[in-house]
């Protein structure tokens, strides 16, 4: 190997190594201050999906006597978290039913008196629009503070209830064992994540069994995973509840069951998903629709129930339902809100990846504090379109003004992500023509010397 071209190796080496460290040394902060402790990214939007969900019952009297004092309870898709909001634009049946809650804050659509004839149907249709938000959670142990036990909410959610045996002498032993190590909330929180999804096998139950059963037995399906795992949590002094409803694989799917998800609590974050049976840990996609929560008063843990007083014997009683997930128009909510959330979380991703490119180039070495201002305002940006999601139901105005900044801010911050891009880009490639050029001249100059002591040793 020539002179020229081992120096020409050597600076490129130098250079990648350089490049590297600075990829090493680069991070996202979590906190926009310092000085501000609740002013922090909790969660990231990783996708934002817009659609509408059909959810249709139908209940078939096949026999030859006729349904009497019926009662039907729907549960209503609402908007108790930040991760989905809905219209319940439509509602198709014989009769209006009337609503009900209860103390969990869950919504029922209610019908009595029902009476269906001989061979004949009962059908009810709910129609939602609806914008979902695919999050991640970004949990800073040092950003949460000690639950106030003395609460409403740490009282009802660490309670034992039916199917969440939290009081279990077998249950509380696991929990401690898991925990007992650890003063780390989000650390025991994991711990018990990993001891469900390790100890428990995926087998579909016909009825709901419970965490105890799921415990001794090591098996379930969603219900047994979600049992289990917000029963170690309250037994760990941590507060969790279930979520139920329907969650798709794909952005246009028919169901015929619903699925069954948790959420555990820690302060200053609020509500956290996990879905234990399909792998989500402190995420959940954006096809997870949640119509009832921990502790419900009315009806089991259900999308909807059936029940009569004077009629066939059961098994003469046909019940199914169908949800039909699509796509629909931005335009449904009315509003330029959501088509602003869809353009920023869009822009969002753009620039993280600008990011990123720009970290493996070199920017961060180059143009360290435009690189900082950089990653400062895209952290800006996402805390904004967060506090947006948060706000939307309860001030709306406050809402339409955080997207609309963070939108502006994202753009902003996008072009001058890619500028610097482009300028590092131009210094690279000039420092490496140069070195080349360099190069080049020590070849020459080697070549020079080489042809000149050849010349010597011909004339001797």
């Amino acid at each position: 190997m020539t002179l020229g071209l081992k120096c020409t190796m050597t600076l490129l080496y130098l250079a990648s190594f350089a490049f590297i460290l600075g990829i090493a040394d680069s991070s996202f902060p979590l906190k926009a201050a310092e000085d501000n402790h609740l002013d922090f990214l909790k969660y990231e939007v990783n996708s934002v999906y817009v659609g509408e969900l059909k959810h249709s019952i139908q209940i078939y009297n096949d026999a030859s006597v006729k349904i009497r004092e019926g009662e039907l309870f729907v549960p209503i898709i609402r908007n108790e978290t930040a991760r989905h909001y809905v219209i319940l634009h439509n509602l198709s049946a014989s009769t209006q039913p009337t609503i009900r809650n209860d103390s969990s804050g869950n919504i029922y659509a209610c019908w009595d008196g029902i009476t269906i004839d001989r061979h004949q149907t009962l059908s009810v249709e709910l129609n939602y629009y609806l914008v979902s938000f695919g999050v991640n959670y970004l949990v800073d142990s040092s950003l949460i503070s000690d639950y106030n036990v003395s609460s409403g909410l740490y009282r009802k959610y660490t309670q034992p209830e039916n199917l969440i045996e939290s009081d279990n002498s077998k249950i509380v032993s696991v929990a401690q064992n898991l925990t007992v190590n650890s003063d780390d909330l989000h650390a025991r929180v994991l711990k018990i994540y990993d001891f469900v999804i390790k100890h428990l096998r995926y087998t579909l139950q016909p009825e709901e069994m419970g965490a105890l059963w799921a415990l001794e037995k090591g098996v379930g399906d969603c219900s047994e995973y979600s049992y289990l795992f917000v029963a170690l949590c309250r037994a760990a002094g941590i507060p969790a509840r279930i979520q139920a409803g329907f969650a798709f694989h794909t952005h246009s799917e028919t169901l015929e069951d619903g699925h069954m998800w948790v959420e555990y609590y820690l302060e200053n974050y609020g509500w956290i998903p996990v879905d234990a049976s399909w792998r989500l840990f402190d995420s959940l996609d954006d096809r997870h629709f949640s119509s009832i929560r921990s502790i419900p008063d009315e009806i089991p843990y259900a999308n909807y129930f059936f029940d009569y007083t004077f009629g066939p014997e059961e098994e003469n009683v046909k019940d199914e339902q169908t949800v039909l997930l699509t796509p629909c128009s931005k335009d449904v909510f009315g509003d330029s809100f959501v088509e602003n959330v869809v353009d920023a979380v869009q822009k969002l991703r753009e620039t993280e990846f600008a990011i990123f490119l720009g970290k493996i180039i070199g920017t961060s070495l180059i143009f360290p504090s435009e690189t900082e201002k950089i990653e400062q305002t895209f952290l800006e940006s996402e805390i904004q379109l967060q506090n947006a999601i948060d706000f939307w139901e309860e001030h709306p105005q406050i809402a339409e003004s955080n997207v609309a900044n963070a939108l502006k801010n994202v753009e902003k911050t996008l072009q001058n992500a890619w500028k610097l891009i482009a300028e590092t880009f131009t210094i690279v490639i000039s420092i490496l023509v140069v070195v080349l050029l360099i190069a080049l001249l020590f070849l020459k100059r080697h070549q020079r010397k080489q042809n000149a002591k050849s010349t010597e040793v011909s004339f001797t």
